[in-house]
């Protein structure tokens, strides 16, 4: 299941937000590291790159203003959909909600969290409203993992669909291979670029006349041309 990292230091709000993304389809984890963006130690082993940030504060607490300006800098946490869960106290003068994509007052129904995370991913990775990127007759669906061409369904290995969906949300942009690693792999992941290179090969094997979507930039990386 796509990652969801959950920051924030209130224990029972973070265990409430937790069931609503578990029943969205999400493997929530919460990250509480000291300041830490990313989680360390131990915890740290088997991480995968988020597809959602949720930044949340509970009643008494100060807004995280810091802490989401900090994450929309990030180097490589910044390209992920960001939400905040806030309470209403905190929105008069809450910085956080320049720093966010989405705002979610609390408490909430799960319907509204479905609500909120897809408008909050669609504002970043271009998603059409059913969640379906089309180039031409190719379509990748974020939502099921299915990948279609003319009509027909293409089986895809979970990480060479974990990249082609990255590619295709961010078309038109070069990404190097050590860029594409900790994207799609993570950031525990210690494979050489190798690797980016072998999926990338498998994948525009399985596009057929799609492949020239996925062009090489010599010397650098890969881009997906739409």
């Amino acid at each position: 299941m796509p990652a969801a990292w959950i920051y924030t230091e209130d224990g029972a709000l973070a265990s409430t937000l937790s069931r609503s993304l578990a029943g969205l389809g999400f493997s929530p984890r919460r990250v509480t590291a000291n300041g830490a963006l990313m989680p360390t130690g131990p915890d740290a082993e088997g991480v995968r790159r988020p597809v959602l940030i949720v930044v949340a504060a509970g009643p008494g607490e100060p807004a995280p203003d810091a802490l989401a300006e900090r994450l929309r800098d990030h180097e490589d946490l910044g390209e992920v959909p960001r939400l905040a869960a806030l309470e209403p106290a905190h929105l008069p003068a809450a910085r956080t909600l320049d720093a966010v994509d989405e705002l979610l007052v609390l408490p909430c129904c799960e319907a509204e969290m479905d609500a909120r995370v897809a408008r909050a991913r669609r504002r970043i990775n271009g998603v059409a409203e059913d969640d379906v990127v089309r180039v031409g007759s190719l379509e990748v669906n974020t939502a099921t993992y299915q990948v279609t061409i003319a009509g027909e369904p293409v089986t895809f290995a979970y990480m060479e669909y974990e990249l082609l969906r990255f590619l295709v949300t961010h078309p038109n942009r070069v990404f190097t291979r050590e860029a594409l690693l900790r994207a799609v792999w993570g950031y525990d992941y210690y494979g050489g670029a190798r690797t980016v290179d072998v999926h990338v090969r498998r994948v525009r094997a399985k596009l057929g006349e799609h492949a020239g979507h996925i062009q090489t930039v010599r010397s650098v990386g890969y881009r997906f041309e739409p």
